[in-house]
């Protein structure tokens, strides 16, 4: 086989010249060709279902969280309670729409602006059949338990754990 450019023979079904680079196929040109979805697998996956199967499984596991966030207003201390889904990571904060920003968990009306709660302050996510959390580079910082959580390194998060974001004490407790 001939490289149509440079006069470099090559040993039959080569596709690209050695000396010059050039594309060596005549005529028949090769290609790659569509795999039908039922050839599709994950590495190490024996059957087609077995990854639907696994999906559904692990969408079962999905855990619920209860927040208890307590605020310190004028009339006393206020406490309003959340029930969150981490079937997603959920970010904790305050919405901000001048800048576009917009966590899942808004605490503005638990006067995080006042607390030092940053727009995107915290986010907690499943990771198997843990949860975590970890803070997102706020400004004022995460305390879990009392110690400062370094940022964007997750910790294990725990049925009673106490968190603050800035100066807002949020207590997490799971969902049977």
């Amino acid at each position: 086989m001939r490289c149509p450019v440079c006069p470099v023979s090559h040993v039959p079904n080569s596709i690209f010249c050695d000396e010059c680079g050039a594309y060596l196929p005549k005529g028949k040109e090769l290609g790659t060709h569509p795999l039908d979805v039922t050839q599709i697998r994950w590495l190490g996956e024996d059957k087609g279902s077995q990854a639907k199967e696994i999906a559904l499984r692990d969408l079962a596991k999905t855990r619920t969280i209860r927040l208890r966030i307590g605020s310190a207003t004028e009339n006393g201390s206020e406490i309003r309670e959340l029930q969150i889904s981490l079937a997603k990571p959920v970010r904790l904060g305050r919405n901000d729409p001048k800048h576009d920003i917009f966590p899942e968990v808004d605490l503005t009306q638990d006067l995080a602006r006042e607390h030092g709660v940053s727009r995107e302050h915290t986010c907690i996510f499943q990771q198997g059949n843990t949860v975590k959390m970890e803070d997102l580079g706020s400004t004022n910082g995460t305390l879990l338990n009392g110690k400062r959580l370094d940022p964007y390194i997750a910790e294990a998060l725990r049925d009673g754990d106490q968190f603050q974001m800035g100066k807002l004490l949020i207590k997490v407790s799971f969902e049977s």
